[in-house]
């Protein structure tokens, strides 16, 4: 549940505003980065036809992808460092927390494996195609957990940001809303820059049909939220 501010003491207040705003930057940039993953995966339904958008709509979503890290990263060193708001606020359902560093090195293997493909082209994969297809099918049940953990909240999250009820009113929306602009704005130049870099995958040609890692991916994403149902409710704060 999102903190509403109250009455206990401008120190308190601040402490509490810190939490919220932090709470409401990582929805923001979550709620950018789900409607990007989906067309994402959309895209890869149809590689053998839409390798160069699948290229540049992974591209773009590096930079918002920045954004939610660097956030979710704010909120686990402020926790670790025992900051009080951050203590009282509380770690993420336990589940979440055993499940963030695997999502964390999984996200960056399948970027910095889908960045090396871009750049080394369709005739030197080797290595970088190896990585990128298992961790696309390690990343899908991860990611599947996580988004279903959140996909109640963050909705509700950015409709209390633009609510005009005092209670819900904190500063730094024009912030939040500007640096989660830029992270799209430079994560679309980054986009175009590549496009040239990456011409050689328009001559790739697969034969048609769901990609493997795609299609184990989301086989593994379905038995894992399935899964995982029952343990995030079973250990939800109440």
């Amino acid at each position: 549940m999102e903190y509403k501010l109250m009455n206990t003491g401008r120190s308190s207040n601040r402490g509490y505003t810190r939490v919220v705003r932090n709470e409401r930057m990582t929805a923001f940039a979550g709620a950018i980065l789900f409607v990007l993953i989906v067309i994402e995966l959309f895209i890869t339904a149809n590689l053998h036809a839409l390798i160069s958008v699948h290229i540049f709509v992974g591209v773009l979503l590096s930079g918002p992808l920045i954004v939610k890290m660097c956030s979710t990263g704010y909120r686990f060193f402020r926790f670790y460092t025992r900051s009080a708001v951050f203590v009282q606020k509380g770690p993420p359902n336990i589940w979440l927390r055993l499940l963030a560093p695997f999502l964390v090195i999984i996200t960056v293997l399948v970027f910095i494996s889908g960045f090396g493909l871009a750049v080394v082209g369709p005739t030197h994969t080797g290595l970088f195609f190896k990585i990128h297809a298992v961790s696309v099918t390690l990343w899908l049940p991860l990611i599947a957990v996580h988004i279903y953990a959140h996909i109640r909240k963050v909705p509700r999250q950015i409709a209390n940001d633009w609510s005009k009820k005092s209670e819900f009113r904190v500063p730094g929306r024009a912030s939040r809303i500007g640096i989660n602009s830029s992270a799209l704005v430079v994560g679309f130049i980054a986009a175009i820059v590549m496009i040239p870099v990456s011409t050689p995958w328009r001559k790739w040609h697969i034969h048609g049909g769901l990609p493997s890692p795609l299609a184990l991916g989301i086989v593994a994403a379905v038995f894992a939220v399935l899964i995982s149902i029952p343990l995030l409710r079973k250990t939800s704060k109440r």
